[in-house]
């Protein structure tokens, strides 16, 4: 699950907080998971989801084979509806998903606090149990909408995920943002007032223009 290596740097570049202002802009909504805490890093990664519930018993989804059938360089999104419940064999499955070249998990169901790799997952494990029902269909996680081959953005300020149509122009609009904001905090360290820098008008776009455009 490969990204092109420019729309990774591109990502690598930015942070999330431009990536929402771009996808806002783009009337994307439901992009950022909320009530996950992070450890490992950052990571960025194709979307591999799966889906659980609380189990009953009935019977329940192979979860080892569907670990075991995550491709290298995904991040994996797994759906525990909301519940808090810890991630069944969570130490064993994220040591499985780090060994076969998984860059991330994102879910919020709760985990130890050491896998081996990137995690953002629910803070405290309540009572109870898991069951997959599901694979790589469209999933909620802290209240993001995660589909299949999105691009998730993991990082320090937060969690984005890109539709895959749209990866590419986000990013870049991101990457201009980014700089538009450095410049305009450069203004305003030198003294210059907010009342045309926020938002910038044409003046100050055109300044902006000018001072930073490629020799």
């Amino acid at each position: 699950m490969a990204i092109d290596p420019t729309l990774r740097d591109a990502l690598s570049a930015v942070t999330p907080a431009s990536l929402t202002r771009a996808l806002m802009r783009a009337g994307v909504r439901a992009f950022s998971p909320r009530g996950l805490s992070g450890r490992g890093g950052s990571a960025i990664g194709v979307a591999y989801t799966l889906r659980m519930i609380p189990a009953r018993d009935d019977g329940a989804g192979d979860v080892a084979a569907a670990i075991d059938g995550v491709p290298e360089g995904a991040i994996v999104v797994i759906d525990a509806a909301g519940s808090g419940l810890p991630l069944p064999f969570g130490s064993i499955l994220a040591a499985r998903l780090a060994q076969g070249g998984v860059v991330g998990l994102v879910t919020d169901a709760a985990l130890p606090d050491e896998v081996g790799l990137p995690v953002w997952s629910a803070p405290e494990a309540t009572s109870g149990a898991l069951a997959l029902v599901a694979t790589q269909e469209p999933v909620t996680c802290g209240g993001a909408a995660f589909h299949p081959g999105d691009i998730v953005v993991c990082a320090e300020g937060g969690i984005v995920t890109l539709p895959v149509s749209l990866a590419e122009r986000i990013a870049l609009e991101a990457v201009e943002q980014q700089r538009l904001d450095l410049w305009i905090q450069r203004e305003v360290e030198k003294g210059e007032t907010l009342a045309s820098l926020l938002p910038p008008d044409a003046a100050a776009l055109a300044r902006f223009e000018a001072e930073t455009k490629p020799a």
